[in-house]
C-alpha cells in the first residue's frame, strides 16, 4: 500500500479545526468546497485525544491524534496498516495549542515575547505584546494582541506589515447550538485582503462551523456531549506501521 504524505498532511489541517474542544463529544463533520464533492465524515473527541473519520477515493480513512503523547496516527482499514507523526522539536500537532496568558510565546523556540500594556480592541480587552526572532536567520518584530478572556489573538501585525484581525460579530444558532460569531480579515502589503468566518461554540470550546472566502464550508451537525470510549484512540490490535521515504513520499511496512 502507499500512503501519500500530502493526504496525511491535509487531513491534519482537516481535523485541527475542531481540535480544542474541553468537552468530551462526538458529532458528524461535512466539508463543502464549490464544484467539489463533498467530504463527509465524524469526529470524536476525548480527554486529550481526539479521532476522525471520512471517505477518501472509496476507503474510509482514519486519523487519531493524542496530543498529551503529541503522536497523531492515520489507519488504513482497507490493508489494515496506519501511519505515525511524531512532533518534533518545537512542533505542535492540531488540539494541542494552549496558550499562556502571562507568556503567550512559551514553547515557541527562538521566540521571545513582551508585554507591552493593554488596549481594548474592537471593544474586548487585549493584552499587547511583541514577538521577536532571536536567530539570525529572521528578524524583525511581530505585534500580537491577546483577548483576555478567550486567550486567542484578536490582531497580528507581521514584520512586514501584513496584518490579522478578528473581531466578533454576533450570536447566532448553528444546528441548535448556541454560537458566536467571529470574522477574521488578513490584510496583505498591497492592499490584498481576505475575510473568513467561524462560529465558535462556548460550551464545547471550538469552532463548530468556518467559511473560507472561496465559500467552502467546514461544519458540525448532530452533536452529542459525553465520555468517549477509550478504544476509540488507540491503534487497533494487528495493524501494521507504514513509514514514509523523503524521496518519492511512497510507504513500506516495518
Amino acid at each position: 500500500m502507499r500512503f501519500q504524505l500530502v493526504l496525511f498532511l491535509s487531513v491534519l489541517l482537516f481535523a485541527s479545526a475542531f481540535a480544542r474542544a474541553g468537552v468530551e463529544f462526538s458529532a458528524d463533520v461535512v466539508q463543502t468546497i464549490p464544484q467539489q464533492d463533498d467530504m463527509h465524515g465524524k469526529i470524536f473527541v476525548g480527554k486529550d485525544r481526539m479521532r476522525t473519520e471520512f471517505k477518501v477515493n472509496d476507503q474510509t480513512m482514519i486519523q487519531i491524534v493524542d496530543t498529551k503523547k503529541q503522536t497523531a496516527y492515520m489507519l488504513n482499514t482497507q490493508n489494515r496498516s496506519y501511519l505515525q507523526r511524531k512532533a518534533g522539536p518545537g512542533d505542535m500537532l492540531p488540539g494541542s495549542a494552549n496558550v499562556q496568558a502571562d507568556n503567550p510565546c512559551a514553547g515557541m523556540p527562538d521566540i521571545t515575547c513582551k508585554k507591552l500594556g493593554t488596549e481594548q480592541v474592537n471593544g474586548r480587552t487585549a493584552d499587547k505584546w511583541e514577538f521577536e526572532n532571536t536567530t539570525q536567520a529572521q528578524s524583525g518584530k511581530l505585534l500580537y494582541w491577546l483577548d483576555r478572556e478567550r486567550l486567542i489573538p484578536l490582531r497580528q501585525i507581521m514584520p512586514d506589515g501584513s496584518s490579522i484581525e478578528i473581531r466578533l460579530v454576533g450570536k447566532e444558532k448553528v444546528n441548535g447550538r448556541n454560537t458566536e460569531k467571529w470574522e477574521i480579515n488578513m490584510q496583505r502589503v498591497g492592499g490584498q485582503s481576505k475575510v473568513f468566518h467561524q462560529w465558535f461554540d462556548p460550551e464545547l470550546d471550538t469552532n463548530v462551523r468556518e467559511q473560507q472566502p472561496d465559500g467552502s464550508v467546514r461544519e458540525l451537525s448532530n452533536i452529542t456531549i459525553g465520555a468517549q470510549p477509550a478504544e476509540l484512540f488507540t491503534v487497533p490490535a494487528g495493524y501494521k506501521e507504514i513509514t514514509i521515504t523523503q524521496n518519492n513520499g511512497q510507504g513500506k511496512g516495518r
